[in-house]
């Protein structure tokens, strides 16, 4: 008897849908469901599911100032509210502005 594989619901989710470049996710949908868990409607991602509120750093004039603009970059690093890159950014930006300190 040949072997016959599986079928299951693909993705319906497409990538750049206005461009030249368009193509769908191809993972499996859920069950019973037209999208995969990372693209189903009702899932926020990880960076909408808290609670954002913003924040400004003040470009440090003094070691007080930058050890609060790390405190707060640490913080949020800690609770998972801001995006890794951009705290690896924010990061380095301080990490320049402590050099120019007296």
């Amino acid at each position: 008897m040949p072997h016959t594989a599986k079928s299951f619901n693909r993705c319906q989710h497409i990538f750049n849908p206005s461009s030249d470049l368009a193509r769908r996710c191809g993972s499996p949908a859920l069950r019973g469901e037209t999208h995969c868990y990372f693209h189903h409607p009702q899932r926020k991602p990880a960076a909408m599911r808290h609670a954002r509120r913003g924040f400004s750093i003040v470009i440090p004039h003094d070691h007080a100032s930058l050890q609060y603009a790390l405190h707060q970059v640490m913080h949020r690093i800690a609770a998972n509210q801001i995006d890794p890159h951009r705290a690896s950014l924010l990061l380095y930006s301080l990490q320049l502005a402590g050099q120019s300190l007296p």
